[in-house]
């Protein structure tokens, strides 16, 4: 009864690989793939848990009867009728699960054993060397499954079609059973039993998937009009080599993509530095400026804090470009905009407001601070010296100070600091003149 029942499950699940990929031409591989991968999830959970008939002294383990072979039956048809590409595709959906479901036995059991202090008794716990030989055979097997298949085809063409077919399935089954108990079982009392037990067991299941297989390979390639392509003896084998080659370029594609998209990041970056720069001096522009200064007064608010604001003329300037001409004029701006930048301190803000105009913002500094740093740059200013082609250019400059009172918006400070620069300028220049309070 049990083998009946072994029977029908086999038939049942052959049936459900080869129907789905009969489907391919309606809904295409994907469900195909999907249902090699799930028998091949189930196939680890079996063969783990040993689950076993017995008929005749011959051991049939459902694992390799049922699963196993259905595996190597739906690859075998991906291969005659959808080629290497495909091939390889169902190889690594079969090897990646494989590799899967004893990581996910194992951290299960773990788990299991933290929580409860036992091990779940429907998921074995996976052995790491029985694990890696069916990884190992299994990979071998499929490979071998398709060089077989065009190496009976190229040496013998006149060799019947289900001869064919039968003699590839059993050898990929009985190198199976070498390289998989070679590498679980090798070493152990009973290593050469359970080989010649194996061996005859997987000669009866292919003996029995063999006409299932022929008879798919006949009503599909009618149904279809497909011929059973013959190709090189290593085209699997080719293709497995394409893939390194496909990968490569799949990484310079990635290369290739992060360098355009740091070359754009660093475009954009310098389109933003050049949106918010003076072109000579490489100051704040105006429009910046303004943007960080309401910035500025926003925190203040938000956090009681003191701000102040320098206005800075050039004095004389028109003079100056005047005698010297305006590339000397330039200079004389670019000398100022760097005593500015070493004056100031890293969180202040320098900027160009237009021609010789600037402004410096001061945050977190009273009066007093900003008339101590107001004078620094008077003095720095006043002890700079120009070097043109010809001659040394000495220029002052006048100062307005404001500092921020509560209420006050950026238009009424600058106002204030303006007036106050206004009255530097008329009472004799080189000098820092402090704005009074708002009315």
């Amino acid at each position: 009864m049990e083998i009946l029942l072994l029977l029908v499950e086999a038939i049942l699940v052959y049936g459900l690989v080869l129907g789905a990929h009969a489907l391919r031409h309606r809904v295409g591989l994907t469900y195909f793939y999907a249902i090699i991968g799930s028998i091949t999830a189930i196939m680890s959970w079996v063969t783990d848990a040993g689950i076993r008939v017995e008929m005749g002294g011959i051991t049939f383990l459902v694992g390799s009867t049922v699963f196993y072979t259905s595996l190597l039956l739906g690859v075998f048809v991906v291969y005659v009728f959808d080629g290497p590409r495909a091939t390889r595709i169902a190889i690594f959906t079969v090897l990646g699960i494989s590799m899967l479901m004893p990581v996910i036995a194992l951290i299960l059991n773990l788990q299991a054993s933290l929580v409860h202090g036992g091990k779940l008794g429907y998921l074995p716990m996976p052995s790491l060397r029985i694990n890696s030989a069916s990884v190992f055979a299994t990979f071998m097997d499929l490979i071998f499954l398709a060089v077989a298949w065009e190496f009976l085809q190229n040496r013998l063409p006149g060799l019947h079609y289900w001869v064919r077919a039968f003699a590839t399935l059993l050898g990929v089954m009985w190198l199976d059973v070498v390289l998989f108990n070679t590498g679980a079982f090798a070493g152990q009392p009973d290593f050469l039993n359970i080989l010649k037990g194996t061996l005859y067991s997987r000669m009866i299941i292919s003996v029995f998937a063999a006409p299932i297989l022929v008879l798919y390979l006949s009503w599909e390639g009618r149904r279809e009009g497909i011929p059973s392509e013959h190709r090189p003896l290593l085209a699997i084998l080719q293709q497995f080599s394409e893939v390194k080659q496909e990968l490569n370029i799949a990484q310079q594609e990635i290369e290739r993509r992060k360098k355009a998209e740091a070359a754009l990041m660093e475009s954009e970056e310098k389109m933003r530095r050049l949106a918010a720069t003076d072109g000579l001096t490489g100051l704040a522009n105006r429009r910046h400026f303004r943007e960080q200064a309401i910035k500025e007064i926003a925190e203040c608010v938000r956090y009681q804090r003191t701000l102040s604001l320098l206005m800075v003329d050039l004095d004389r300037f028109k003079a100056v470009n005047d005698t010297y001409g305006h590339e000397s004029g330039d200079k004389v701006l670019v000398s100022f905009a760097r005593s500015a930048e070493e004056t100031a301190r890293e969180i202040d803000v320098v900027g160009r407001l237009g021609g010789e105009e600037f402004a410096l913002l001061l945050p977190n500094t009273d009066t007093e601070g900003a008339a101590i740093l107001a004078e620094r740059l008077r003095r720095a200013m006043e002890e700079n010296r120009v070097r043109t082609h010809t001659d040394e250019i000495t220029v002052t400059i006048s100062i307005g100070l404001a500092r921020w009172s509560e209420g006050e918006s950026l238009d009424d400070l600058l106002k204030r600091a303006d007036q106050a620069l206004y009255r530097a300028k008329n009472t004799g220049r080189n000098r820092v003149e402090i704005a009074g309070s708002p009315a």
